[in-house]
């Protein structure tokens, strides 16, 4: 089993240079900087076979952060629950969706998710599925693309096959979409 943790940073105004610049190049660590969604917003992700290797690394990444820069934090480990791409040039954006979830629901949507992920990467690799392990029950998936117009082609081939989105229903509270742009020497990029 392998785990993720996101660090999510909402940065000052004109800070998001300094923050990436802090924080790119360090062995395993995508940085990830918000195109569309939440503005000046930083995005942290990094994988660990274990949960204790996971929070083993977890204080040297908080210590690189410019704490002058940083409005709000939020920091969020995650159990993968699909194929994980190994880090290195994967597209040129990334899509993040994460779905808050209904108390006890979290298996069922996870069991969606798993049915339906084989017939969605035959359009497309996934980053990887996620299910957090702490706080708020949510899912997250992360797609990387070539760009934008290859997203939406995509997108609209998976919905128009009927492979995707997972048969979730009822079970999202709220759903988040974001696009990421990796940042020069992201392992993830």
């Amino acid at each position: 089993m392998s785990y993720a943790e996101t660090i999510v940073l909402d940065v000052r105004i004109g800070q998001v240079p300094q923050v990436v610049s802090a924080l790119t190049g360090r062995d395993g660590l995508a940085v990830w900087v918000s195109e569309i969604g939440v503005l000046n917003r930083v995005v942290l992700f990094r994988t660990a076979g274990t949960y204790d290797g996971l929070l083993d690394g977890r204080p040297d990444v908080l210590a690189a952060i410019p704490k002058e820069a940083v409005q709000n934090l939020d920091v969020t480990s995650w159990r993968i629950i699909s194929p994980l791409l190994p880090a290195g040039a994967h597209g040129g954006i990334y899509e993040w969706r994460c779905y808050e979830l209904k108390l006890g629901q979290v298996g069922d949507v996870e069991e969606a998710f798993a049915a339906a992920v084989p017939g969605r990467l035959g359009l497309s690799s996934l980053l990887c599925g996620m299910v957090s392990i702490e706080g708020t029950p949510r899912l997250a998936h992360i797609w990387p693309y070539a760009d934008m117009n290859a997203r939406l082609e995509i997108r609209a081939q998976a919905v128009a096959s009927g492979s995707w989105p997972p048969k979730i229903g009822g079970d999202l509270v709220a759903m988040e979409n974001a696009i990421l742009l990796p940042a020069k020497g992201s392992a993830w990029s």
